[in-house]
């Protein structure tokens, strides 16, 4: 009996502990959440346009893209818990992990803001007999180094090589695919994400110094299941 109400106890402060924690912490690790959700957006529409790009390297970067800010959202919801409850070992690797995950999304951000040079796709594509329809419509190209591609291998001509597609000889597209390049806009909610992430980390540095130097005594998972384990013999 006086251990069920030993327990009881315990679970009584431990909820006052998550009440009365401060929210300042939360308020700046809820804001990243928001960004994390729109970049997931703009990813997931980029990466729509290129599902039809045969084994195109960059629709695997843009699929890594999107893993890393899908795994986000869970990452910065544990953030919210390990703040709530002060654990004090959780924060500091917690904000380390989430520096590493916001300079690698930074890093496939600024590769996906450059020139993005189509030759090595468009080889592969040929090689495997499959359709070049994906750079010919958008980069008004045609074969690997022009409409003679087909017409050695004697092949038709798609009407991918045509403008608009009309089919007619005057509107067919005499630059090879190899030759071109793509460049992706660099929407400015992604610099407004990472400069959030950033300030997030440097928060998290600030607030892990204040709890350590307040005197809050350190917790931690691992000591809260000792203290339960204490409890119940």
């Amino acid at each position: 009996m006086e251990d069920d109400q030993e327990t009881r106890v315990w679970v009584v402060n431990f909820v006052g502990t998550i009440i009365e924690a401060r929210k300042k912490p939360l308020r700046q690790c809820a804001h990243p959440q928001i960004f994390t959700c729109a970049d997931i957006y703009i990813y997931y529409g980029m990466l729509k346009e290129h599902m039809d790009c045969w084994h195109c390297l960059f629709r695997s970067y843009m699929i890594i893209a999107l893993a890393i800010n899908v795994l986000l959202v869970p990452l910065l919801i544990l953030g919210l818990i390990f703040i709530y409850l002060h654990f004090s070992r959780e924060i500091r690797i917690y904000a380390t992990v989430l520096f590493v995950a916001t300079w690698l999304q930074m890093m496939l951000s600024i590769l996906f803001a450059q020139q993005y040079q189509t030759v090595g796709d468009v080889l592969r594509i040929w090689r495997n007999r499959k359709s070049l329809e994906f750079f010919e419509s958008r980069c008004q190209c045609c074969g690997v180094l022009g409409p003679d591609d087909y017409k050695l291998g004697g092949l038709v001509i798609p009407l991918s090589c045509y403008k608009d597609l009309s089919g007619m000889d005057e509107d067919l597209f005499q630059s090879g695919c190899s030759t071109q390049s793509m460049k992706h806009s660099f929407p400015i909610i992604q610099v407004i994400s990472f400069i959030v992430q950033y300030v997030l980390v440097i928060c998290l540095k600030v607030f892990l110094y204040i709890l350590i130097r307040s005197g809050t005594p350190r917790r931690s998972m691992r000591s809260e299941r000792r203290s339960i384990g204490s409890l119940n013999p």
